[in-house]
């Protein structure tokens, strides 16, 4: 099984107080640690060495505080994606990027990717231009890069999602951990393959 490594941090408040970012932070650590359900009013208080007070002090309730922990999990996701997006071959280096994360962060990625839907999804391409929030960038780079129109560019997007999700949930659950290279080789491949059906036509 994979354990994800994390060094407790030390917080300090000057006269108890702590800000908003400090409290999500620690929320993230408990989230790294122990998933999301070990967050609680009493454990985010005693990470933070105070009381629930603090906590309440800038946050309505613990829904508030859930969503923007879960904003902050999605925001620490879309930075690797955006520096996979620089990248030559930006549309596999996104898959690799969202399975890496997986594997390093397995209960931020269970968080984002692996809860309930907060809005009813009543097909799959209604999915992820909301739940990606570099979708428009990964449509543009796929366009850009391969000469497909944006409905082609939409399909192929939501088949390697899938397929990659589904990598990603195996590592993200401990059950394997994929090397780079067999990544690198299974994303090529399924790639190259979808090309073929959506065209039928070879893109290298």
């Amino acid at each position: 099984m994979l354990r994800n490594k994390c060094i407790r941090k030390e917080y300090h408040a000057s006269k108890n107080k702590f800000t908003k970012e400090e409290i999500i932070e620690a929320c993230l650590d408990l989230v790294r640690e122990e998933g999301k359900s070990a967050v609680t009013a009493r454990s985010v208080a005693a990470r933070l060495k105070s009381s629930p007070k603090v906590i309440f002090g800038l946050f309505d309730n613990m829904e508030e505080l859930s969503k923007a922990i879960v904003i902050a999990a999605e925001e620490t996701f879309v930075r690797q994606v955006e520096i996979a997006l620089r990248e030559e071959k930006a549309f596999r280096a996104v898959g690799i990027a969202y399975i890496r994360f997986a594997a390093e962060e397995p209960q931020l990625f269970q968080l984002i990717f692996m809860n309930d839907s907060e809005r009813a999804i009543h097909q799959f391409s209604e999915f992820l231009p909301i739940k990606d929030y570099s979708y428009e960038k990964m449509i543009l780079s796929i366009q850009e890069e391969y000469g497909l129109s944006r409905q082609l560019s939409e399909q192929l997007y939501q088949h390697l999602f899938i397929y990659s999700h589904g990598i990603a949930s195996m590592t993200a659950a401990g059950i394997y951990r994929f090397s780079p290279a067999e990544l690198t080789a299974m994303l090529t491949q399924v790639f190259t393959a979808l090309i073929k059906e959506l065209l039928g036509g070879n893109h290298d």
